[in-house]
């Protein structure tokens, strides 16, 4: 006993125990963002005891680090690190065998990643509630986008001439492409979302538009801080309190509009918009159908001005192909005697351009996140373990073998030559999915407003093309990130005005 006591009194054992008592603190503190047993890590930094380089790494160098985990494991999962925590990273063969797997959620993938119990961040959760968000867009939303023509090609036309005021002498204009693609899908999004009158308030275009762009900085400030802190800094920073402050003034701008529209039920022809939508969805569930629209708003306005940004890029780096896609507007146009139902379906050259432009443009370097709620052991044997993360890399979408020799380059009549093959018209369409094409994700969770984002994007094209000619100012138009495809906010390109050949 009193050799205990001697060795405890000295200097090396209390060195061995504070060593031991840090070990342990910093394993509770790191528990939820440190790596998985069982799975070989790769892209680790040299010397990085804590991962914060290692998950750093992962914003510049996603693709080579995929790229590395892939050609190392030839096919068997292993798992990467990110400021999101650590992902289990599966083959794209995997696809079909997770895509509608009940234990394996999306919104268990989003609750944890998203950090959906701090207030401001807390609209997630809401928008995840019982599938209103989902049954909305699918059954209401895009049984509707045929009739929306006609609307938002007017719509369209108004934003796009206030973005690209036209030069009256036809002389050459610089302008930065993305702000007024994002304009064009804020105010295409609003319509469809909440109605005409609030489709032209500049504050709502103005905090849709800021929205997004707010959310991501505050979770990407509050990530940096431990977990168990996580409940009391998230009340002190700048970007949470900013956020929270947009929440505020959205439900300032929807909330009136929504009482206004249920006391005046069956007295006034109900709009055709997801405001009304989703309040008959929800009937007498508890959701907040202000929180579903700032949902909406996040899923909606970036990524579709990205795709239209990028689908510009190419086609103004590809100018030979602008000619033949007036070509088909016009035809297409005058065939149906303006825009009818099923004209958007018709211009399928188009529609290949989109997806081929998507497909050079990734929106981030893997997709079909999901979170295990149970043990799942897969086809291989390989064990998921409850609560992991899984995913699936998006390098395949440049693979020769699927896409042929010229995979890297753009080619807008790829996806319109796949889709004439046997058995194929409906597989290589911008808004199908499959294990070969993640883009929109695939199975059960895939992205439900692909569809009108597609209308969308294609409306807008139009208006641009027939509108106005285009050229590079300098260099090749390039994204801001390596990883994904990211509009550099400060990348000119040059338009003037043009006399389109039909009356749009």
């Amino acid at each position: 006993m009193s050799s205990i006591l001697e060795y405890a009194s000295r200097p090396e054992f209390t060195v061995t125990v504070s060593i031991g008592i840090l070990y342990l603190l910093l394993q509770f503190i790191f528990r939820e963002d440190g790596p998985y047993p069982d799975f070989p890590l790769i892209g680790k930094a040299p010397k990085d005891w804590f991962y914060t380089k290692t998950r750093k790494r992962w914003d510049n160098e996603a693709l080579d680090i995929l790229e590395e985990g892939t050609a190392k494991l030839n096919g068997r999962p292993f798992q990467v690190l990110s400021n999101f925590g650590p992902s289990i990273v599966l083959a794209k063969e995997f696809a079909n065998e997770i895509r509608s797997d009940p234990r394996l959620s999306f919104r268990g993938f989003i609750e944890r990643q998203g950090m959906v119990q701090y207030p401001g961040l807390d609209f997630l959760h809401t928008g995840l509630e019982g599938d209103i968000i989902q049954d909305t867009v699918r059954k209401n939303l895009t049984q509707a986008l045929g009739g929306m023509t006609e609307s938002l090609s007017k719509e369209c036309a108004s934003v796009v001439d206030e973005s690209l005021p036209a030069a009256k002498d036809k002389d050459w204009k610089h302008t930065k492409f993305i702000m007024g693609a994002t304009n064009i899908a804020a105010r295409l999004s609003a319509l469809v979302f909440l109605g005409e009158r609030l489709c032209h308030s500049q504050e709502w275009i103005e905090i849709s538009i800021r929205f997004t762009v707010v959310m991501m900085r505050a979770q990407e400030r509050l990530r940096t801080w431990p977990v168990f802190t996580r409940h009391v800094v998230h009340w002190f920073l700048p970007e949470m309190i900013y956020l929270r402050k947009l929440v505020r003034d959205s439900k300032k701008i929807i909330e009136p509009e929504l009482t206004a529209r249920r006391a005046a039920r069956g007295d006034v022809k109900k709009p055709q918009d997801s405001l009304s939508w989703l309040d008959d969805v929800r009937g007498d569930r508890s959701f907040d159908v202000v929180c579903g629209q700032l949902f909406l708003t996040v899923a909606a306005i970036h990524t579709t001005s990205s795709v239209i940004t990028a689908t510009m890029y190419d086609l103004i780096s590809n100018a030979e192909y602008i000619p033949l896609l007036r070509e088909e507007i016009i035809r297409v146009y005058n065939e149906d005697g303006g825009w009818e139902k099923t004209s958007l379906y018709k211009l399928k050259l188009m529609d290949s351009s989109m997806k081929e432009s998507q497909r050079l443009n990734i929106l981030g370097p893997n997709m079909m996140n999901r979170y295990a709620e149970d043990d799942v052991t897969l086809s291989d044997g390989t064990l998921i373990r409850k609560g992991c993360h899984i995913t699936i890399p998006t390098l395949h979408m440049r693979d020769k073998e699927i896409f042929g020799s010229n995979a890297d380059d753009f080619d807008g009549y790829r996806f319109l030559r796949m889709r004439e093959l046997p058995g194929q018209e409906n597989k290589w369409q911008f808004v199908s999915t499959s294990p070969e094409f993640l883009s929109f994700g695939h199975g059960k969770h895939a992205c439900p407003g692909r569809f009108f984002a597609s209308n969308e994007i294609k409306i807008a094209l139009i208006h641009l093309l027939m509108k106005y000619d285009w050229d590079i100012v300098g260099e090749k138009p390039k994204s801001a990130a390596k990883a994904r495809f990211v509009p550099d906010p400060e990348t000119l390109v040059a338009y003037r005005s043009r006399i389109p050949e039909i009356d749009i």
